[in-house]
């Protein structure tokens, strides 16, 4: 009831900001509440994955099976939304050497949250 509770404040919370904007548009709000219930599924699953009552994977073996469905679906969706407008000059103005160091710290970022999502009692 405690984690419900402070889930509902944070709901609030974010709702308030979001009313409060002055360009509210509420395509962009549904994306954003889409993402987010899509990143709660995916902890979801990792969670089970680790445990005991799933598959009691290492994290990063988990990574391992799940990082390339990732990419594979992150890849389709920017081919049906961005692919049309895409231009390598795009890559050689944001510099290709920011890109790797964008992928390492979103690749650090899953490490860290499979550790998370693993350690025993976490979300219990």
């Amino acid at each position: 009831m405690t984690v419900l509770i402070n889930v509902m404040i944070i709901v609030f919370g974010v709702t308030l900001a979001s009313f409060g904007e002055i360009k509210f548009v509420w395509l962009g709000f549904f994306y954003q509440a889409g993402g987010i219930f899509s990143e709660a599924i995916r902890l979801i699953m990792i969670q089970i994955l680790l445990s005991g009552e799933g598959q009691n994977m290492d994290p990063l073996v988990s990574l391992y099976y799940y990082a390339p469905v990732c990419t594979v679906m992150n890849f389709l969706v920017a081919a049906a939304t961005e692919l049309s407008s895409f231009e390598m000059a795009d890559v050689w103005r944001a510099g290709v050497f920011i890109l790797l160091i964008n992928a390492a710290v979103a690749f650090m970022l899953n490490v860290a949250s499979v550790f998370l999502v693993g350690l025993p009692g976490i979300y219990t």
